[in-house]
């Protein structure tokens, strides 16, 4: 026997214990040789709660701030997804960020998704309904006086260093958005609902899927009651969530 192995040293017995086990179980070690070394990478999904610190965005006429029920939902929906995927806030409290910071936090950490929450706003009380918003470019020359000067559009002669990013996305995020409004509307009392393009600036810089959702109208009174309502908003983050999970059953 080498006189570099001694069955009665602690090495030794440990050597021969383990040996006993590959004899008993020969297929234990192999089996966990196969196991992944990683578990498999979630999907990242970044929220951005609209507005912030002294952009308070549309108020409702009992005094509610679109920011706080951004940022309310933004959290409800961060505890759906917190499971299954990775979830960032752009904000996680009461503070301003611009709209280039926004959509560059989301490309920093190579989301799979954006999506971006606002409620509606309009100077007709009357105005109501969810819309969910994908990204198209549009020629200056198709601008019109009538466009909401109040709606976020990026400047067509002021151009981000990410322009056009998005374009290669729309197919996808027009998907994206079909899809969660599909399942938003069998949750929420929200009775009218569509899906429009248009040339945002929060999404025009975003390079993945990405989507601008406006949760009703906040200047209509009966939906802000409802927007107050902390059940109405969790019903709207399900609904976001279930429309989440079927994009990535299509998808990949």
């Amino acid at each position: 026997m080498s006189a570099c192995y001694n069955p009665f040293s602690i090495k030794g017995r440990c050597l021969l214990i383990f040996l006993g086990i590959l004899l008993i179980c020969p297929g234990t070690l192999e089996a966990n040789l196969k196991k992944p070394v990683f578990a498999k990478q979630k999907k990242t999904i970044v929220l951005d709660p609209g507005h912030g610190g002294h952009d308070k965005g549309a108020l409702g006429p009992d005094g509610t701030f679109e920011k706080n029920v951004t940022l309310d939902l933004a959290r409800m929906l961060a505890t759906e997804l917190n499971n299954t995927y990775r979830v960032i806030l752009t904000r996680t409290d009461d503070y301003f960020l611009n709209i280039p910071s926004r959509t560059s936090m989301a490309n920093h950490v190579k989301a799979d998704l954006f999506i971006s929450i606002h409620s509606g706003g309009s100077f007709l009380h009357q105005a109501s309904g969810i819309t969910l918003y994908f990204f198209k470019e549009i020629l200056e020359s198709t601008l019109t006086p009538n466009i909401d000067p109040s709606r976020p559009f990026k400047e067509i002669n002021n151009r981000s260093p990410w322009s056009n990013i998005q374009n290669r996305h729309q197919a996808s995020s027009k998907i994206l958005a079909q899809l969660m409004l599909n399942r938003i509307n069998e949750q929420t009392i929200f009775k009218k609902s569509e899906i429009l393009d248009a040339p945002l600036m929060v999404l025009e810089g975003a390079d993945m899927p990405a989507v601008c959702l406006e949760i009703g109208y906040i200047t209509n009174p009966a939906e802000e009651k409802s927007l107050q309502d902390i059940s109405v908003l969790s019903n709207i983050a399900q609904g976001i969530r279930n429309g989440i999970d079927n994009f990535f059953e299509k998808v990949r």
